[in-house]
């Protein structure tokens, strides 16, 4: 559609039955018992072991990952007196919970794959979000205060996959990897509403960002009121107020390679 852009990931720019289910289970882990907590802080652990054999840099999202865990664990009355930090209890624990599996090869091999899917996902986060302004704003939508955006940004990278365009939901508050066919379905309906100038996208917020050194390209799709020959209702961007504290209003979409920005916004335009 673009002539280079090719983003054919498993992602979707609308919420999916998938993303409902997995934010209910982040919301049950609230009131986890103690054996998931212990099985998450030795996965998590044996992550950043991964690393360290590797002799990469561990990931702040691992850091951050394991002291939660470590902090839960250690107000149970099991872990209190003992050390739970050591390799050596991580590693205890790790072939002490395979061995009680019934099916001991299997399972061992279920788990290798949890551990290596977790690694690749925190290089992501690593590359992409390890460093992140301070989280330190008060945002409200619809008069109602809402989280920060950019608290969700790290794990929102770890499972980029390859993805070129992301973009923030206003409404859901929430951030979007956008697959080919979503993308161009979009695209094409805002290039409809450009020729009936209910909609304008300018080249001056064709602009470039940095997030953790690495550089994502904006383009901007904002309301045009025709009666006026003015901008309409426009919402502020918080996912780029809090993630590149960059100030805009409308819907912004990021991309990876400046020349599928160029490309886009040509097609949208012409």
């Amino acid at each position: 559609m673009f002539k280079q852009i090719m983003p054919a990931m498993a992602h979707m720019s609308n919420i999916t039955p998938e993303y409902i289910i997995s934010m209910y289970d982040e919301k049950d882990r609230d009131n986890e018992n103690i054996e998931y907590i212990l099985y998450s802080y030795i996965i998590t652990n044996k992550v950043k072991q991964l690393f360290i054999e590797k002799k990469q840099e561990v990931p702040n999202c691992i850091k951050a990952e394991i002291q939660q865990h470590y902090d839960k664990l250690k107000t149970h009355e099991s872990c209190k007196n003992v050390d739970i930090s050591t390799d050596r209890f991580i590693n205890y624990m790790y072939h002490d919970t395979i061995k009680q599996h019934k099916n001991i090869k299997d399972y061992e091999k279920q788990v290798k794959q949890e551990i290596k899917i977790k690694y690749k996902q925190a290089k992501e986060a690593y590359k992409y979000a390890n460093e992140l302004p301070d989280d330190y704003c008060e945002f409200e939508f619809d008069g109602e205060k809402i989280e920060n955006p950019v608290s969700k940004i790290v794990r929102f990278m770890s499972i980029r996959q390859g993805a070129k365009v992301f973009t923030y939901n206003h409404r859901f508050n929430e951030f979007s990897w956008l697959d080919e066919i979503h993308y161009q379905h979009q695209f094409k309906d805002y290039k409809k509403k450009i020729k009936d100038k209910n909609i304008i996208v300018n080249e001056e917020n064709n602009q470039e960002h940095l997030l953790n050194d690495v550089k994502w390209y904006s383009l901007c799709i904002q309301v045009w009121d025709k009666e006026t020959d003015d901008y309409g209702v426009n919402n502020i961007c918080f996912g780029s107020l809090s993630v590149f504290n960059y100030l805009i209003s409308g819907f912004v979409y990021y991309f990876k390679n400046e020349k599928d920005r160029d490309n886009a916004y040509n097609w949208l335009v012409k």
